[in-house]
């Protein structure tokens, strides 16, 4: 590949794909390639070795980057998650200016543009299952490639982490728009990470969601089987209703059901 049509063809990208598709031509030569497109305007450097394309005129000033995209560069190893892979999944209720990507790396959290570009690091349970990587799959955003994590790896990883996705009520919201997940490696990941507050909250969301999700019972057992034994909070800073058998309190304008003993 040629490396003008390389650079008409990527919106975003990092040193090692430009080096990679011109076929592993020498440091010397790709750098010249990016210092001569960063004197004439058409890169900007994010962070080093990740660059963006301008596409406008005057100076450069155009359409910003997909950051969503963008945020998947940040670390060899980036996938993008939780809020940012709801909004990948088409499921997120609202738009942030913070995207997070899960890496195993020492990456530092990066802004640009005014966006926050922030890396979480995975629960440590998954270096014993390849890093996670069985839940990570590939997407595709504007003709670009990027590594996400699944639809079901982000919602148990957006009910175990709220906060990384904008809250609960967020969260809620947006999980309402999922529309089918497979069960079986759902609970198999949260079996992995060993909370039973996730497994709570997975169940009860489940629960509410078994008809139009397809939720067999099997799976409901199975969750039930690893919840804690005293109550644990969806959201810890709200009152709400004891739901019993889930172990959960669950906000009341989550579950205003009246039968629940109020907690």
């Amino acid at each position: 590949m040629m490396p003008e049509f390389f650079l008409t063809t990527h919106s975003v990208f990092t040193r090692a794909e430009l080096q990679a598709v011109l076929g592993g031509r020498v440091r010397a030569t790709v750098d010249s390639h990016l210092s001569r497109w960063r004197r004439q305007g058409r890169i900007a450097r994010v962070k080093r070795g990740v660059f963006v394309r301008l596409d406008g005129q005057d100076g450069g000033k155009g359409s910003p980057p997909d950051f969503v995209t963008l945020a998947s560069r940040m670390a060899p190893d980036a996938a993008v998650a939780y809020h940012t892979a709801l909004e990948v999944h088409g499921c997120a209720q609202s738009l942030f200016e913070r995207f997070t990507f899960v890496t195993w790396t020492g990456t530092k959290a990066t802004s640009y543009l005014g966006r926050r570009l922030v890396p979480v690091r995975p629960r440590a349970r998954l270096r014993t299952a390849g890093g996670g990587e069985a839940w990570i799959e590939q997407a595709e955003r504007g003709g670009v490639e990027l590594r996400v994590t699944s639809l079901e790896r982000t919602v148990a990883d957006v009910l175990d982490r709220p906060a990384l996705a904008g809250g609960v009520d967020e969260v809620w919201r947006s999980l309402a728009a999922v529309p089918a997940v497979d069960p079986e490696p759902l609970v198999e990941y949260v079996e992995l990470l060993g909370s039973r507050t996730l497994a709570a909250r997975l169940g009860f969301y489940l629960d509410g969601r078994r008809d139009e999700l397809a939720v067999p019972s099997s799976v409901l057992d199975r969750l039930r089987t690893l919840i804690p034994r005293s109550p644990v909070y969806l959201d810890r800073s709200r009152p709400g209703r004891l739901v019993r058998a889930w172990a959960l309190i669950v906000p009341h304008e989550l579950h205003p059901r009246a039968d629940e003993r109020r907690a």
